[in-house]
């Protein structure tokens, strides 16, 4: 069994369904090895990395409510920090909304 070290820890402004389908377009890019309720493995150099997830309260601005998800990129012992790197930034690539 991996031992997993947290990299990053995000505040998103998500459902479960749209984060879902974000984890299932990394998997076209680092392949999906295992896919859970609450987080999901990929293979990447030199290791596994895990995208994991929970949900949060709902972050309310006067009559605006938004869904959040707690999401966290981990890796396992032995990912070279340019492959951490590689993963993080195609997952906040997929993740990016329109905007300014």
């Amino acid at each position: 069994m991996a031992i997993f070290n947290t990299d990053k820890a995000l505040d998103m402004s998500c459902t479960e369904r749209e984060l879902r389908r974000w984890v299932h377009m990394i998997a076209e890019l680092f392949p999906m090895t295992s896919e859970q309720a609450d987080y999901a493995d990929f293979e990447v150099q030199g290791g596994t990395a895990r995208i994991a997830w929970k949900e949060m309260p709902d972050r309310v601005i006067a009559l605006v409510r938004l869904r959040r998800m707690e999401v966290t990129l981990a890796f396992s012992d032995g990912v070279p920090a340019d492959a951490r790197a590689h993963f993080s930034k195609q997952f906040q690539m997929h993740t990016l909304r329109g905007g300014g």
